[in-house]
């Protein structure tokens, strides 16, 4: 059992990048960390983490054998799981989800789950780009839009319902849209990642090409242009439901809203699930599938 103890002592330090913070998650002393590393270290005959005062980083062979020690741990963890031996669950949860949504939505539902499971420590990484999964040491991903990248696993969980809208200022000067094709003649603002561009798509109508003078790849700098006059915008309706509740900005077009966009939940390829893992993806996507706003309808795979 002593190579088991060191592995997990290994995972945390290397999913942490800090043996103090791992020594807290674990709830062992620094010094203890330290002497588990070197163990390790010893029993294997080679350096699994790089140490300077500033850095900590894994060696070739220690990213080789994070990758062996997650897999025996997932599997050590799914045999105790089966027999109901499995203590509290513990230890570290690396995920990844884009901003707006994590504010929104994400982050609430994560709190629920570590009130139920405290000893659970949460690494979230927010990013409106898609983060490498392997790379990056994350356990899974939620993510919004068609999924490019299949060598991963990915699940469908919800749906992002979008909505158009502008501030009544705008309207005032520039009208309101009455038809979709109305679109072009007024300044729309332009979200950098999505993949169809300036083409928005609209239900109920042929896509409709717009143009403007404002461009940004973050939904709160959109947001904030709305609410600033400069144009009308589209995105998830979960960033401007404050805002339309009330009456900063309206909903344009409500008979043609913006195409629905697919909300997954997305794992690395060929790798063991850890039951902590398992337990908080399932806890999410139960979350996102109780909440109107994001669950998906009859028809989601």
């Amino acid at each position: 059992m002593e190579l088991a103890t060191w592995m997990k002592t290994f995972v945390t330090v290397a999913d942490l990048q800090s043996f103090s913070r791992a020594s807290d998650v674990l709830g062992l002393t620094q010094s203890s960390v330290s002497r588990q590393i070197g163990a390790l270290e010893r029993h294997l005959g080679v350096a699994v983490l790089k140490r300077t005062t500033r850095s900590l980083a894994l060696t070739s062979e220690g990213q080789l054998f994070y990758e062996s020690a997650q897999r025996a741990l997932a599997a050590i963890d799914e045999a105790e799981a089966t027999i109901g031996r499995s203590e509290a669950l513990s230890g570290v949860v690396r995920l990844t989800a884009p901003l707006t949504l994590a504010q929104s939505r994400l982050i609430g539902f994560l709190a629920v789950f570590q009130r139920t499971h405290p000893r659970i420590q949460l690494d979230l990484k927010l990013s409106d780009h898609a983060l490498n999964l392997v790379a990056d040491h994350l356990d899974f991903a939620i993510r919004v839009g068609e999924i490019g990248d299949n060598r991963n696993l990915a699940r469908r969980i919800g749906v992002a319902r979008r909505v158009m809208v502008a501030a009544p200022a705008y309207l005032a000067a520039a009208g309101t849209p009455r038809t979709p094709l109305d679109l072009r003649q007024h300044n729309c603002i332009s979200y950098a990642l999505l993949s169809s561009g300036t083409l928005w798509r609209l239900s109920g109508h042929a896509p409709v090409q717009v143009q403007g003078n404002f461009r940004s790849d973050s939904p709160d700098a959109l947001r904030a242009a709305a609410l600033n006059g400069i144009g009308i915008a589209v995105n998830a309706r979960w960033l401007f439901e404050d805002d339309l509740a009330s009456g900063r900005l309206v909903e344009v077009l409500p008979d043609h809203p913006p195409a629905d966009m697919p909300i997954h939940l997305v794992m690395p390829p060929s790798r063991y699930i850890a039951t902590r893992v398992r337990a908080l993806a399932d806890h999410v996507i139960a979350a996102f599938q109780a909440d109107p706003l994001l669950r998906s309808g009859p028809e989601a795979g």
